[in-house]
């Protein structure tokens, strides 16, 4: 009988660090049995300084089985990883940049977008990492709109957003379409939209348990999402659904955005205006599953 792997990973609380490392774990776990153990990093860096000083940091982490790897997302989790791979060994694994040096990392993970340096310990992936799994149960009359908010990276227009929905929504009234809202859409937004059809419903995000998303992406056959939710971008397309990116204006040509603009020019996602020509949307030019790939590359090292 095959050992399972045991996985520390080092977490700052910050939702989308730990969907990250929640995709990654997932993914390996499709291999190999795994146990895995959360590690919380306090906000504070003199209360972690605390932490190493008293020994409070070790004697915790003694008390775990000795890791096969050990995972960090987020800055503040990056010096708790090295710490603790040099006092109980393990393979470290970064995700996402660091302001460390990457070759003091066994490996790192990280997003084109943010442009990496190539190295033997670097994979580079198109996005970050997610949970979502390709979905071959999508439903036919089922479409989902995921509506972000105010960005650093677009000016969020309410009125042009709904336009854009009340467009797609009366084109393919045939399609029973779920529109949800995120923390950052304006509290307005539903108000104004709430006269669309019978055949629309409408899904408050504090309303939603974390299956939420992916039960709806790995049903839905169309999604649209506004440009401002990269992340969302990326899971909707690693579903296997038909993505379009519904229309706002950019700040500013930045990693951010150029990565919007690849994933149109690639065939991965529709823009709203090539749908206003087609009114359709297609599904990926090739399978999205960077969760997947790390994972097997992280095996194979």
């Amino acid at each position: 009988m095959v050992n399972p792997l045991v996985i520390w990973y080092f977490t700052d609380g910050k939702l989308g660090h730990e969907n990250q490392v929640k995709g990654l774990i997932q993914a390996i776990a499709n291999h190999t049995d795994v146990i895995s153990h959360k590690i919380p990093i306090p906000h504070s860096r003199m209360r972690f300084l605390i932490d190493i000083l008293s020994g409070n940091f070790f004697r915790t982490l003694s008390k775990l089985s000795q890791p096969s790897y050990l995972i960090a997302a987020g800055n503040r989790t990056h010096i708790a990883m090295l710490i603790a791979t040099h006092y109980f060994g393990g393979k470290s694994i970064l995700l996402m940049r660091s302001n460390w040096p990457l070759r003091w990392f066994d490996m790192a993970i990280i997003p084109e977008h943010d442009t990496p340096s190539p190295g033997e310990n670097i994979l580079t992936t198109q996005g970050v990492l997610n949970t979502i799994q390709p979905s071959k149960n999508h439903l036919p009359a089922h479409g989902l709109i995921l509506a972000g908010g105010p960005s650093k990276h677009f000016h969020w227009d309410s009125e042009k957003i709904i336009q854009q929905i009340q467009n797609i929504v009366k084109t393919h009234s045939d399609i029973k379409w779920t529109i949800a809202n995120s923390r950052r859409t304006p509290a307005d937004f539903f108000d104004k939209l709430h006269t669309l059809s019978d055949t629309v419903s409408f899904v408050e995000h504090t309303h939603t348990s974390a299956h939420w998303l992916p039960d709806q992406l790995a049903q839905s056959t169309y999604v649209w999402v506004s440009p401002d939710s990269v992340s969302m971008l990326y899971e909707a397309v690693t579903s296997g659904s038909a993505v379009g990116c519904l229309e706002l204006n950019k700040k500013c040509n930045n990693r951010i955005v150029n990565g919007v603009e690849k994933l149109i020019s690639q065939g991965m996602v529709s823009s709203y205006q090539q749908w206003q020509t087609t009114h359709s949307l297609h599904v990926p030019s090739h399978q999205l599953n960077e969760a997947q790939r790390a994972a097997d590359w992280i095996l194979a090292q």
